[in-house]
């Protein structure tokens, strides 16, 4: 399947629109509109304000926020714009955000390559200078959830787009539906009048379950054809590659009530998700809280207990009361969990234990542990070695050029404003 992607390839309509390029390349298919029709989330709408808070404008495409100090969005863009993000926007206008914050560390999947057929693996994040605790996030959809992601479901895309002069403008939304799985790990949406369009790239694809919950579920990639009203768009599904290799990279734990893989393990984070996050409640004065709250996650298996047991979580301490000690100290972050009889463990995320001698107070053992969990190894950004394309297959040097022609002219136009 030819495609081209909905970041970075947007210049190829600017070119259009100033006389430089009269079409695309020939037999070219490709996720955007040429020229002056270019539009935003198609089909749609604008978001209320305080309308899905937690998705944001990052590196002139749309992320969301997964996490307090997490962004996820689209590798390729990026890539494209050979630009790693320094900032997220946070509000309903890109030119206006209503609040801004600085990234501090950028990762694009390493498997992630534009000139694969299919290419897959279209995801990046960037983790926060400081963590946003107040915007109501919508968790991923994980574990026993994905089982409501089926052909003809309704989702709901949001993006902030490009208007007809090729400049990001609102954050918009349309509730489309669900079409097939391909690539293993990605799936169609949208279609007939209603999908993803040029700097929609990285946007979230959104679920709501059958108790009336939501949960976020998709990254989008790239078009299917050439027109992004008739043609659907291929999203990168996260729970199904994605997740796992940002948590061993970020060291952050983004689903708070399942692991990487699916297994139901709520923590204390499992619940007070908002149930109406494209309702527009509340201000951004009082950074968009409002509306009713989820209640403890038990969606598949027992909710967090506050006595400190997590769900299918197994005790991992002894029931004597002698203290045991451990190897060399670490100064990984420690993590405790309780077992049946009362007793605690404490490991760390480094995977070592620590030289403390167990203490025992004649009731209850304290005694160390080891977490097989992996710290973050993020290198402040990574370096962008793909080639700047928007084909899955090369193009002739010509049509490349042109390309990384238009990235200039794209930037240059962005800076005059």
């Amino acid at each position: 399947m030819r495609s081209f992607y909905m970041a970075g390839c947007s210049v190829l309509g600017a070119l259009a629109a100033f006389g430089v390029l009269a079409s695309p390349p020939a037999g070219a298919t490709s996720g955007l509109m040429a020229g002056p029709q270019a539009s935003e989330i198609v089909g749609g709408e604008p978001s209320a304000v305080c309308g899905w808070p937690s998705i944001v404008s990052i590196s002139e495409c749309t992320g969301t926020l997964i996490h307090p100090e997490l962004v996820i969005y689209a590798a390729h863009c990026p890539i494209l714009t050979m630009e790693e993000p320094t900032e997220v926007r946070f509000g309903e206008l890109v030119d206006s955000p209503e609040r801004v914050v600085a990234t501090a560390d950028c990762q694009v999947n390493p498997n992630f390559d534009l000139f694969s057929d299919p290419p897959g693996g279209d995801f990046a994040y960037c983790t926060l200078a400081e963590p946003v605790t107040d915007v109501p996030i919508v968790p991923v959809l994980m574990g026993c959830e994905a089982d409501e992601l089926v052909p003809g479901a309704a989702t709901t895309l949001v993006g902030f787009g490009l208007d007809e002069n090729q400049q990001f403008g609102t954050k918009r939304e349309v509730v489309t539906t669900v079409g097939d799985f391909v690539n293993q790990s990605e799936i169609i949406l949208g279609g007939d009048g209603k999908n993803a369009c040029n700097g929609d790239s990285g946007g979230p694809a959104l679920l709501q379950l059958a108790d009336g919950s939501w949960r976020v579920f998709g990254i989008t990639s790239r078009g299917v054809g050439f027109d992004c009203g008739a043609d659907p768009s291929i999203y990168g599904v996260m729970h199904l590659e994605a997740i796992a290799w940002v948590e061993q990279t970020s060291g952050l734990d983004v689903t708070p009530c399942h692991d990487a893989d699916g297994t139901w393990n709520p923590g204390p984070d499992c619940g007070g998700f908002p149930l109406e996050p494209g309702a527009g409640l509340g201000a951004w004065e009082a950074a968009c809280v409002g509306g009713e709250l989820e209640g403890p996650g038990d969606h598949c298996g027992a909710p967090f207990d506050d006595s400190g047991t997590t769900g299918d979580d197994t005790a991992t301490t002894g029931g004597d009361d002698t203290g045991t000690t451990g190897g060399d100290e670490t100064d990984g972050p420690q993590t405790t969990s309780a077992g049946p009889d009362g007793t605690s463990s404490t490991g760390d995320d480094s995977g070592s234990t620590g030289v403390e001698p167990g203490t025992t107070d004649g009731e209850e053992t304290t005694a160390s542990g080891t977490d097989s969990g992996g710290e973050g190894s993020g290198d402040g950004g990574g370096d962008f070695t793909l080639s700047c394309t928007c084909r899955q297959d090369a193009q002739p040097a010509g049509s490349l050029a042109l390309l990384l022609l238009a990235l200039g002219l794209a930037r240059g136009r962005r800076r005059a404003r």
